[in-house]
């Protein structure tokens, strides 16, 4: 007799413990919010379906939340990644020159003038280090949300996703994850897999759609 099996999605997060002293947030309710729209969304049923025979768990779609960029759920390598980004900026306190900051950015991206922190954006990785380094209160949190990924895979043709929004909150992590689910559903072919998804209509594409869907819900 057939069996397609039935192969739902997984969605990952880091941080299980809640002890990693690199987090800038939770991101539970998040993974929990992403689960609730895969379901109704029916993203299960719609690949059990559409699945060869047989299923097998690399069919399955995977969405991954990290807490912080070192992004210890692999959120890179699957079909749908988020990762928390915590943009830093200048703060009200006076900068007393110590260094701190400097020693606890991982990329050199901080240098001191003689005026404060100097921090190089295209070396940022908004981790958030340096602010809770800074005990001056040179330096804040400018801007914290989330970076969201599509398309990345392992397999035979490993590609990193890549990033479809600089820095959003929850919502638009969302409105971003619906558009693309849509368009698997209306788009995708009898076993073919997301990334095989993005190849064939092109991340351009799909960027469109993330960025139509953010559109309507800014009106």
């Amino acid at each position: 007799m057939e069996n397609r099996g039935k192969i739902g999605p997984v969605v990952s997060g880091c941080n299980e413990s809640g002890t990693c002293p690199n987090s800038l947030g939770g991101v539970s309710g998040l993974r929990r919010r992403i689960e609730i729209l895969l379901e109704e969304e029916g993203l299960a049923a719609w690949t059990s379906k559409m699945l060869p025979v047989p299923a097998l768990a690399r069919h399955a779609f995977r969405a991954a939340a990290a807490e912080c960029p070192n992004a210890c759920s692999q959120p890179q390598i699957k079909d749908f990644g988020v990762i928390q980004q915590s943009l830093p900026g200048k703060g009200g306190g006076a900068c007393t020159n110590c260094g701190l900051c400097v020693k606890a950015c991982r990329e050199n991206g901080i240098t001191l003038n003689g005026k404060g922190p100097s921090i190089n954006f295209g070396l940022c990785a908004r981790c958030g280090a340096c602010v809770k380094a800074c005990p001056a209160g040179a330096l804040r949190i400018e801007k914290k949300g989330f970076s969201v990924f599509i398309g990345g895979r392992l397999g035979r043709h490993p590609r990193l996703g890549a990033r479809m929004i600089e820095i959003t909150d929850e919502e638009g992590v969302l409105r971003a994850l619906r558009a693309v689910i849509k368009a698997y559903i209306r788009e995708g072919r009898p076993g073919e897999r997301f990334g095989d998804l993005a190849d064939r209509l092109g991340l351009g594409r799909l960027r469109e759609e993330i960025e139509e869907a953010l559109s309507r819900a800014a009106e």
